[in-house]
Parts: C-alpha cells; sequence; structure tokens
C-alpha cells in the first residue's frame, strides 16, 4: 500500500522549491539528482514516484514511469513510455 501523504508532502516540496527558483539557482543537472534522490527516499517509505512527480516531472524532466531524465516530455511521460505497445 502506497503511503500517499508522504507523496504528497515530497511533491508539495518539489513545488517549493520551484516556486522559490532554487531549481533555476543549482541548475537542471542538480534538480534532476535532487529529485531522483528525493524519490529514493519516498520509496523507502512506500511513497509513490508518480504521486511525487506528478505535473512537475515534466518541467524538471524525469519520467513518472521509468525514472529516466529526458528533454522530450509529454503528460509526464518521456518517449519511450509514451510508445505504444
Amino acid at each position: 500500500m502506497s503511503n500517499h501523504n508522504g507523496s504528497y508532502i515530497l511533491h508539495d516540496t518539489l513545488y517549493l522549491l520551484k516556486n522559490m527558483d532554487i531549481f533555476k539557482e543549482i541548475g537542471i543537472k542538480k534538480t534532476r539528482e535532487f529529485t531522483l534522490e528525493l524519490i529514493k527516499l519516498g520509496r523507502r517509505y512506500d511513497g509513490n514516484p508518480g504521486e511525487i512527480l506528478q505535473d512537475i516531472g515534466e518541467d524538471i524532466g524525469i519520467c513518472y514511469y521509468c525514472l529516466h531524465e529526458s528533454n522530450d516530455m509529454k503528460y509526464g511521460l518521456c518517449k519511450e513510455c509514451r510508445k505504444e505497445k
């Protein structure tokens, strides 16, 4: 079972950092590194990466499904994950 509250707290943390322009200060590489570490932390507490990255993952460039970095994002998914199987 997912820890929804924990996921939403981490999600809100990402938005807080974005709105405070901290991501602009540290750049895209460190932003993505931080976000992936935050997701690892969330997983230790049964967090849900999709909830953590909802709406903001696309801005950061991290696919909510496979967690790969990408500059080609749409609907929160990278190009590979958007392919129909």
